[in-house]
């Protein structure tokens, strides 16, 4: 399998949310700035014309919900991409079932923290500061987590390139549904970490692309596996946080670590079917427009997988999910969502459209990234599928929705 750094840099999926085995002709922008501000989740104003606006759709689950964030060290691994030698550090951050719905101690968690946001305009949207007005989430920051039982969690692994937040749609809703959700930022490939003590990490794109596709999974599927211990720790009654700092009341608590899924997004989805063959504490995943690397690919996995995938023609892809197929041992299934991008799996389908007219992009290629499907209907019918895998196989709930076409959904394909 070609490795993905012999694809041409300027790839608009290989270098943002993709490896080579995905990409397209589109080309990614020639704008980013060389400086910038730091960004705010308030309405900015650019001399006298007001910022845009982005807003996130409304949560479908009856559960308010908590977030918070956890600054974890594994030292027993060096860090393979830190431009210097230290121990392999991660920030994960949490979505959960909370007891309340919070007030002005729990403020509405931001989409993204202000320096990272800075340099997500500048790097990788080429859009001046003060352009876009980024919103808040629909998460209240530390409120205390709902004790009354333990909830089923669902791990999440962001693409290439992106930050843990590109999935917040995804695991706010999936909270809202009576799930816990930790995402994963994988340090030097995400595009942008920030760490308590205020340091931001950007990508390291020469150390990650040093490794074959086989070797940057396995180093992702290592930090998920890493999390997943942190986590059983905290659901015993520890504080995994490097810093120690007080966690939201009964988060602990409300952690069913016994019962545990994943789901990635484009080498998310690579890690997720990885995880699966490493980890038999992950019970079900689901690949979003992911490509299949490392032992996983040869192997299969013996645990349900949903592969749910863009409608664009990407031939490698295809042959990589062909090739998988026969060596699934459990519950499969392989929906395509019509009309949809690569993009569209990720939040940016929701903020990217209103932002289109400060995009430093090139003519057509925000369509070609998010497809022409309506915004609101990829979100609805992403969040529904995606409810009704984990529903099914961490709360056996019954469900129809992979048995054939389904008239609430009519942009999704079942094709095996």
């Amino acid at each position: 399998m070609p490795r993905h750094r012999s694809r041409p840099a300027a790839a608009l999926l290989a270098g943002l949310l993709s490896t080579g085995a995905l990409a397209t002709t589109a080309a990614l922008p020639a704008t980013a700035h060389a400086t910038t501000t730091a960004g705010t989740t308030a309405a900015p104003t650019t001399g006298t014309t007001a910022a845009i606006p982005l807003v996130l759709p409304a949560l479908t689950g009856p559960h308010p919900v908590g977030t918070t964030a956890l600054h974890l060290v594994d030292p027993g691994r060096p860090d393979l991409w830190a431009p210097t030698p230290r121990p392999r550090e991660l920030m994960a951050q949490l979505w959960y079932p909370a007891a309340t719905c919070g007030g002005p101690a729990h403020r509405l968690a931001p989409w993204l923290d202000p320096a990272a946001l800075a340099h997500l305009e500048s790097d990788y949207l080429g859009a001046d500061p003060g352009q876009l007005a980024w919103p808040l989430t629909h998460s209240r920051q530390d409120a205390p987590a709902d004790r009354g039982t333990r909830h089923p969690v669902v791990l999440y692994s962001p693409g290439s390139r992106a930050d843990r937040a590109f999935g917040t749609l995804a695991a706010e809703d999936l909270a809202s549904r009576g799930y816990v959700v930790v995402a994963v930022d994988h340090t030097f490939d995400a595009g942008e970490v920030t760490f308590p003590d205020g340091r931001l990490e950007v990508r390291n794109k020469p150390a990650v692309f040093a490794m074959t596709d086989a070797g940057i999974v396995d180093y992702r599927t290592a930090d998920v596996r890493f999390v997943l211990d942190r986590l059983t720790e905290l659901a015993a009654g520890a504080d995994p946080d490097a810093e120690h700092r007080p966690l939201p009341p009964g988060l602990g608590a409300a952690i069913d670590p016994a019962t545990v899924g994943m789901v990635g997004h484009s080498m998310g989805g690579a890690t997720t079917v990885q995880t699966l063959h490493d980890d038999p504490r992950v019970l079900a995943g689901v690949s979003l427009d992911g490509p299949v690397f490392g032992t996983a690919a040869t192997d299969g996995v013996d645990r349900p997988l949903l592969l749910f995938r863009a409608s664009d023609e990407r031939p490698v892809r295809d042959a990589m999910w062909d090739a998988l197929w026969p060596h699934l041992g459990s519950w499969r299934r392989q929906l395509t969502l019509g009309d949809s991008g690569h993009g569209t799996f990720s939040d940016l389908e929701a903020l990217l459209p209103a932002a289109r007219p400060v995009l430093g992009w090139p003519a057509g290629q925000l369509d070609a990234f998010l497809g022409t499907l309506a915004p609101a209907r990829a979100l609805d019918t992403q969040r529904a599928y995606l409810a009704a895998f984990f529903d099914l196989q961490l709360r056996h709930r019954p469900t129809t929705l992979f048995n054939g076409p389904s008239a609430a959904f009519p942009e999704v394909r079942l094709d095996r």
